[in-house]
């Protein structure tokens, strides 16, 4: 069941009912308001990233 509520900024959450969710999707939930944790995702996407322009910088270029 999906049920909407207002924020005090005004926009519009579409949130799902707390029972409905998983285990892991809670985890995650929780995960991704600790700034530490974002920090360290963040740092770990831009390693990869970084890795992939050296070794094959071709591979990451817009294509039309």
């Amino acid at each position: 069941m999906i049920s909407s509520r207002i924020e005090t900024a005004g926009t519009l959450v579409l949130e799902k009912d707390r029972y409905e969710l998983s285990p892991r999707l809670m985890e995650l939930r929780e995960k991704i308001h600790n700034e530490e944790y974002l920090n360290n995702a963040i740092q770990q996407i831009a390693q990869v990233i970084s890795k992939k322009l050296v070794e094959d910088p071709e591979e990451l270029q817009f294509r039309d």
